[in-house]
């Protein structure tokens, strides 16, 4: 299903708007003031076709470049270029309908506003690639490159173990240059050896994807959290202490234990406990060791006679 357009940022670009409008009415009003309509005849409507539609396609980038860009310099040259452009179809497209004296100097024109409308979008398009470099630099820097959408868990649609390796290994490098606090939670689901063993795969899949869910929905939206394994998941918080991590174990323990899990073909819920360690990553950690760190952890907490 197709998402509703945002035109709010329209508003910001009331000038380069109102200076189409006036062009478009301005080369109207002199173009019908000069020439004389041909005769229907005479008209090669191909011709017609083909400029009309480019006329209306430069419109239609005006349109979408007006709403997908806020203001601004790099903005400002593509819509001028834009409209330079759509200036030049414009008289070409009314050249099909119009005939013009020798003498006309709006024949001798007409090709000029495009050369200079393309001119100003290399410009534009020579700012806007200095403009990509700085937000990539950006999103390097603040997102970890959380959001390239590869290496998908196919059960639990998280981010695989390989993914999760990558991203903490690019975490010990950016700690070393900013010292920025990052922590990692390591989950472990009490018998779910068994409970698949009872229940089934599908059952199993479905567990996993539904413990998937309430784990992402106890962290935030710059959080990393991936499948290690069967029953295994980490989590990254970037800028945070250990003590965060502590208390974000507690709060996906708590509900995943007050979560009841209704099985295909069985009437009884399930309820469920998960197992939680965290440690802060230090910028002399490697990804193994912090993993094996983990799970030393984890393996104490279910050879302890609490658990």
């Amino acid at each position: 299903m197709m998402k509703p357009m945002n035109i709010s940022l329209l508003k910001l670009h009331k000038t380069e708007l109102i200076y189409l409008f006036l062009s478009i009415f301005f080369v109207c009003n002199v173009t019908f003031s000069l020439g004389e309509i041909k005769a229907i005849a005479s008209i090669d409507w191909f011709d017609v076709l083909g400029e009309g539609s480019i006329s209306l396609l430069l419109l239609i980038w005006i349109f979408f470049t007006s709403i997908s860009r806020l203001a601004g310099r790099v903005t400002r040259l593509l819509l001028a270029g834009l409209i330079m452009m759509h200036i030049s179809m414009l008289l070409d497209f009314l050249d099909e309908f119009l005939t013009y004296a020798d003498d006309s100097w709006i024949t001798t024109i007409e090709s000029l506003p495009a050369p200079v409308g393309m001119l100003m979008m290399t410009i534009a398009l020579y700012y806007w690639h200095q403009e990509q470099l700085i937000i990539n630099q950006q999103l390097q820097k603040k997102e970890r490159f959380y959001r390239e959408h590869r290496y998908i868990d196919a059960i639990t649609g998280l981010y695989s173990a390989a993914y999760m390796k990558e991203q903490i290994t690019r975490e010990i490098e950016h700690i070393k240059d900013s010292n920025n606090d990052v922590s990692l939670i390591m989950l472990d689901i009490k018998h779910f050896d068994q409970f698949n063993r009872k229940y089934g795969d599908v059952n199993g899949n479905n567990f996993l994807k539904d413990i998937a869910q309430l784990i992402t929905l106890n962290v935030r939206s710059i959080d990393l959290v991936c499948r290690l394994a069967s029953d295994k998941f980490i989590v990254l918080l970037p800028y945070e202490k250990a003590d965060y991590a502590e208390t974000i174990s507690k709060q996906i323990q708590d509900s995943i234990s007050s979560w009841a899990y209704k099985t295909n073909g069985h009437n009884d819920a399930t309820f469920h406990t998960v197992l939680t360690t965290f440690t802060s990553v230090l910028s002399k950690d490697n990804c193994e060791g912090l993993l094996e760190r983990l799970n030393t952890q984890l393996r104490a907490i279910k050879m302890s006679p609490l658990c």
